[in-house]
């Protein structure tokens, strides 16, 4: 579904190669500025990239017009501005206009809000201003108006960052839900624990280069969490869940460069 062949978007991102199919719940995983906003922005088609190419269902991302991609891929920025002048409604229809092109939603766009809006547990803020609800519940309208697109391919950078823990667990399982059906999905996130349980796959990304592709398990090394996230740490298994949880002993000092 998704296919980066020797990515750069320089002075940022450097020889990114990865392929990606259908049914993977992907966590892009890396310290602060490693790259994995821009990764997503570049596959996305919002970022032409300076070397190299993306492909998303065969097709040269950049060469497709807005609308092919808002069908094929639905994108979620790390932070919205507090003062969109929408209903929390009117914000998720949003999601609805690659399909409904002249603005008039038919039957199926107007379910298909129902639905999100339901997902998210929004349907008493449907008429709030998204400028008078809390930043939390602007995230979960965001999140909504992605599944609303109801693309084959969710990119979303940050989904759960402002959420309590309920929404957070929550929309991680509705994630792998949506992976099951066969969707695409890949998340940056800074909570590797969840990461650790949630997601099928990992990416890690650190000074712009892919370190490390694989299952959970393989990527989330004592070495790869010194080296890259500078802690002294290890995964185990919870005896009582079988989940893979992390053990985090210590905070490595910072050397100069």
């Amino acid at each position: 579904m998704i296919r980066m062949e020797h990515l750069d978007y320089y002075p940022i991102l450097r020889d990114i190669c990865a392929d990606f199919g259908p049914g993977e719940l992907v966590g892009l995983v890396g310290p602060n500025g490693a790259g994995k906003t821009t990764l997503l922005r570049a596959v996305a088609g919002l970022l032409r990239p300076t070397g190299g190419w993306v492909r998303v269902m065969g097709e040269p991302i950049h060469a497709r017009k807005p609308g092919w991609r808002a069908r094929h891929v639905a994108y979620l920025p790390q932070f919205l501005p507090d003062d969109i002048p929408f209903t929390v409604r009117e914000f998720v229809e949003m999601g609805r206009y690659s399909h409904a092109p002249r603005g008039a939603l038919t039957p199926s766009d107007v379910r298909a809000v129902d639905e999100a809006l339901e997902a998210m547990g929004l349907q008493p803020l449907e008429d709030a201003s998204l400028a008078q609800i809390s930043g939390g519940e602007r995230q979960r309208a965001a999140i909504a108006r992605c599944l609303a697109q109801e693309a084959p391919i969710l990119l979303l950078d940050e989904p759960i960052a402002s959420l309590d823990i309920h929404y957070q667990l929550d929309i991680l399982a509705r994630l792998r839900a949506l992976a099951a059906e066969g969707r695409l999905v890949i998340i940056a996130l800074h909570h590797l624990e969840l990461a650790l349980s949630h997601c099928h796959r990992t990416l890690c990304l650190h000074r712009g280069r892919l370190v490390a592709d694989g299952s959970p398990d393989e990527v989330f090394t004592p070495a790869l969490l010194r080296a890259v996230f500078r802690v002294d740490a290890r995964p185990f298994r919870d005896p009582h869940t079988g989940a893979l949880r992390l053990s985090v002993s210590a905070a490595i000092p910072s050397t100069p460069e």
